[in-house]
């Protein structure tokens, strides 16, 4: 890189200390990369987010330019200062960083489909490298020290290769195991009866590799379900979720992780020898300069980023044990010695990994209409269009994932499961309408465009719900409250996922939603001040006739659709029911099923990066009893 715009002094710096700058900016990359890599997974957020893809993206880049670095250094002047002999070490140091951590490999499920291209640039760069070892090479003691760290780059290297290439491979579990393991598989037969936590990952474990959720294609029957060795009907709520969390958790580990590999035969011999080219390089470098140190500003940088590189290795080691792959291979190899010890020290703390954010996210339409403010600079926002957006993400909150609302979803997924005998979800309400009996009052109301029915759905449930909770003998009931959550929830997923729903034009009935609700409420801004007084007006007022202005507004899509006459219909005819919450609830569960079911596979895996989702989780629950091959005829 030649900076010939640059002035004399600067450029001087540059030539001085510019590859040194970059080593350690690769370093400070790689370290943000080991520690919030996988901890994505648990923690939704942009922030996150955007740390771990600004740090994938340029640990990569910064490595790649300190390569093309070296590879322009005149080799007359290197032979003659071992400062530049020194710093040809950074090149094969170098196939460490691009090789990323352990903790991520593929930032989305779209690099997985770079196995590859992956593999052209290892053996770009190790030629480069190699190129480089050859024109610094002076058959001092330091230049053999290229070697083993050449080994070192080239092991993590080939990992990331490795990785990826195996992440969308057909590997598991075939039908000719699963049939002669109908009984009770190997595994199980070894599974230690008095050591808590490690039936519920074993389960996971063999419940992922039959279905392999993250294979579109991959072959799987529902009659698995009734082998008792993979079934969980007979699970707690709680566990289901457990075992849920933990299937999920070896998913995100193949998808963006190096997990997988690693804890195998050929995974385990590599990171040795990794590991072992390190260390010796770090002892040779001692050995050479260990009068030197204090005298040679170089040599220290060079000790410093050897150090450095072998600590963030060791880490990466000892977070091994602690992983739901390392339990199952214990669990294999349970008569080796210390591996009983380990089991019992693991197994009860595994119950307390962190495998998502066991989170909801929440959005109420009523409340962002009630709320709603503008942004600072709103104007400049707006003229880019993404006011909308931003407002939007102000107005989302999360909320932890309670045990009332899986105990909910557990019990009408039965219900579900009971009804549609394994085939796809079609529906999304009739069932659950059917089953109390009102699915001639309300089948308008699900059988719309299912954005506007988790639309109507919604609002009703706000008036619902505020009509309760303004009264002196209402109480904190379950399914009112999981009701009023799950609402919020499929708006959220409406308002900000609504790739997720399968619908192209949330934007729009959102959009018009919004309008119409707000011109509603602000007809007399005096009266609405919270959501409890909006729904009284909402429940109490009829909504004005609209204008010919108001209809020449609309879209093809909105044109013939009234909303909140829609929602004032539906609340009106939920209040005269006993029994409403239950039936909202149901309503709730029977749409989220749907959604999720429809949803396509790649959006559920990017959601487990996210900090996953209460959907993905209903869609793994329903494809273990899904028949993929049925067909109508």
């Amino acid at each position: 890189m030649h900076l010939d715009f640059v002035p004399g002094q600067l450029k001087d710096l540059w030539d001085a200390w510019g590859i040194d700058l970059l080593v350690s900016m690769g370093f400070v990359l790689q370290i943000v990369l080991t520690f919030s890599g996988s901890r994505r997974r648990y923690i939704p957020g942009v922030r996150i987010r955007f740390a771990v893809w600004s740090a994938y993206l340029l640990s990569g880049f910064v490595a790649k330019v300190i390569i093309g670095e070296l590879s322009a250094i005149e080799v007359r002047d290197a032979k003659e200062n071992v400062a530049w002999e020194l710093r040809a070490l950074y090149a094969p140091l170098l196939l460490v960083q691009i090789g990323n951590p352990d903790a991520i490999t593929a930032y989305s499920i779209e690099d997985n489909k770079l196995g590859l291209r992956q593999l052209l640039n290892l053996v770009f760069q190790i030629g480069v490298t190699v190129y480089i070892i050859v024109r610094f090479w002076t058959s001092t003691p330091l230049s053999f020290l290229y070697l083993p760290m050449l080994l070192a780059g080239f092991i993590k290297y080939a990992e990331l290769v490795w990785a990826l290439k195996s992440a969308l491979r057909n590997s598991g579990l075939t039908n000719e195991e699963m049939d002669q393991e109908a009984d009770v598989p190997a595994l199980f037969r070894k599974l230690p009866g008095d050591i808590p936590g490690l039936e519920l990952i074993l389960k996971a474990y063999y419940r992922f590799n039959c279905l392999k959720p993250h294979l579109e294609n991959w072959l799987y029957k529902p009659f698995y379900e009734s082998l008792t060795w993979i079934s969980i009907d007979g699970y707690s709520p709680e566990e289901i979720f457990k075992i849920t969390d933990a299937e999920l958790g070896f998913m995100y580990d193949v998808l963006y992780t190096k997990a997988p590999i690693l804890y195998t035969w050929k995974g385990c011999i590599l990171r040795s020898i990794g590991l072992f080219s390190l260390a010796s390089t770090l002892c040779g470098f001692i050995i050479l300069f260990k009068d030197s140190f204090l005298h040679h500003m170089d040599a220290c940088y060079t000790f410093v980023f050897l150090v450095a590189a072998i600590i963030l290795e060791v880490y990466q080691i000892m977070l091994l044990p602690f992983s739901d792959w390392a339990i199952v291979k214990m669990i294999s190899h349970h008569n080796m010695p210390g591996m009983m010890r380990c089991l019992r020290l693991l197994g009860p703390k595994s119950k307390k990994w962190r495998r998502w954010s066991n989170s909801l996210g929440q959005f109420n339409l009523l409340s962002f209409c009630v709320h709603d403010k503008e942004l600072k600079f709103g104007r400049i926002i707006k003229f880019r269009g993404m006011d909308m957006e931003f407002r939007k993400i102000r107005s989302r909150t999360r909320v932890g994932l309670p045990t009332e609302m899986k105990e909910l979803i557990v019990q009408e997924m039965k219900e579900v499961d009971q009804t549609r005998d394994s085939k796809p979800i079609t529906q999304r309400g009739q069932w659950a309408l059917e089953r109390y009996g009102c699915l001639d009052q309300f089948k308008w109301s699900v059988k719309r465009d299912f954005d506007k029915s988790i639309t109507i759905w919604h609002i009703a449930t706000d008036i619902c719900y505020y009509s309760e909770v303004q009264h002196e003998y209402y109480t904190a009931k379950s399914d009112i409250e999981m009701s009023k959550l799950l609402s919020n929830y499929m708006m959220y997923l409406l308002a900000m996922r609504p790739h997720m729903l399968c619908t192209t034009t949330a934007g729009i009935i959102f959009q018009n939603a919004y309008t119409k609700l707000v011109k509603f409420l602000r007809s007399d801004p005096s009266i609405v001040r919270d959501e409890i007084e909006a729904c009284k007006m909402l429940m109490s007022e009829e909504v004005p006739k609209e204008s010919d202005s108001d209809r020449n507004m609309e879209t093809m899509v909105t044109s013939k659709w009234h909303v909140l006459q829609d929602a004032q219909r539906l609340a009106r005819n939920l209040m005269g029911f006993e029994k409403r919450w239950q039936i909202i609830s149901s309503v709730w569960v029977e749409m989220l099923c749907y959604a999720a079911s429809n949803c396509p596979m790649d959006y559920h895996a990017e959601q487990l990066r996210r900090g996953g989702g209460l959907i993905t989780h209903v869609w793994l629950l329903l494809s273990h009893k899904t028949d993929k091959f049925y067909s109508s005829d």
